[in-house]
């Protein structure tokens, strides 16, 4: 059964991934009073590129075309490790704990600036050039975030530490979590490309991810998109199970018809978050540039602050 939930779990993610994008989409302009795009055109849209032609500049490497497939592939496996539709290891969660899960995160995006870099385009050098000058500060800050939520739980296993946040209170209300919490939540908003940090445009003065795939077309340029929608969906998912709402995510020997009602509960999480994020994306202004390194110092000073109050309150 272990194996028939994972592959539940991976189609989960692959068809519900896209959805949450064009949710939040179609949102954000009916809260400008637009008439907004349906919440289906992700899948429009990938439909439509899979049925395109791929185009591949002259003077890239075979890296350029496998890239996008092995950032797929990468996410794909980390959906199945990860706690999103059970709060119990399935067959392939002892592969990776959460250093390991970052790792693979962390080899995804190097894949990604790899395969960029190789359309020898200015543009996708740019946004490369800017995603790596982000990475270098938020990936240390995961790491402390990741550092803190071990000492909490006294294991680097997701599902250890959903366990322990949703059976601790003392824990689950302490100032630690809520300052881990509050960390994450800052590295989300750069993960995930939303404001005051990036704005879905390709505006050039602005643009850090959007500039990257600037050399793809068809079914590269939609496995590029599949990648981007996994990536927002696993890291959501996590946040909400793990760091925010532990709560109510299936037990082992919880049953089959408990998962499919949380898949239907899990998605209700995952439309409040998206709530806050459309909020922020029609309130906010964007950053400089420059200034995205304050934003990540503030991220890192609540990182930092969660290890001091463990050990002032210990």
């Amino acid at each position: 059964m272990l194996y028939l939930y994972s592959f539940i779990e991976i189609v989960y993610v692959l068809m519900a991934a896209p959805l949450m994008v064009g949710v939040q989409r179609s949102l954000e302009e009916r809260m400008e009073s637009k008439q907004g795009p349906s919440i289906f055109q992700p899948y429009y849209d990938l439909v439509k590129l899979f049925h395109k032609e791929s185009l591949v500049p002259k003077v890239s490497s075979p890296v350029f075309r496998l890239g996008p497939y092995l950032i797929v592939m990468f996410y794909a496996f980390l959906a199945m490790i990860l706690p999103i539709i059970t709060a119990y290891p399935l067959a392939f969660a002892p592969s990776a704990d959460f250093i390991g899960g970052g790792l693979i995160f962390g080899a995804a995006a190097a894949i990604k600036k790899f395969s960029a870099i190789d359309s020898r385009s200015n543009y996708a050098h740019l946004g490369t050039s800017r995603s790596a000058s982000l990475a270098v500060f938020t990936e240390p800050i995961m790491v402390l975030i990741f550092i803190m939520l071990g000492v909490m739980s006294n294991t680097n296993n997701p599902f250890v530490i959903n366990n322990v946040l949703r059976s601790s209170p003392q824990w689950y209300f302490s100032l630690v979590h809520g300052f881990v919490s509050a960390a994450f939540f800052m590295i989300l908003i750069v993960e995930t490309g939303q404001l005051p940090v990036e704005s879905n445009t390709n505006g050039e003065l602005g643009m850090i991810d959007q500039a990257m795939p600037f050399e793809y077309t068809g079914t590269d340029l939609a496995m590029y998109k599949l990648a981007s929608y996994m990536k927002t969906f696993i890291l959501l998912s996590v946040f909400l199970n793990v760091y925010v709402i532990p709560f109510g995510v299936p037990m082992e020997n919880s049953g089959f018809l408990s998962i499919i009602i949380y898949m239907g509960i899990h998605l209700l999480k995952l439309l409040g978050l998206i709530i806050i994020f459309a909020l922020l994306n029609t309130t906010v202004s964007k950053f400089r540039l420059y200034k995205n390194f304050d934003f990540l110092a503030v991220a890192f000073a609540l990182a930092f602050l969660a290890s001091l109050a463990y050990y002032i309150v210990k």
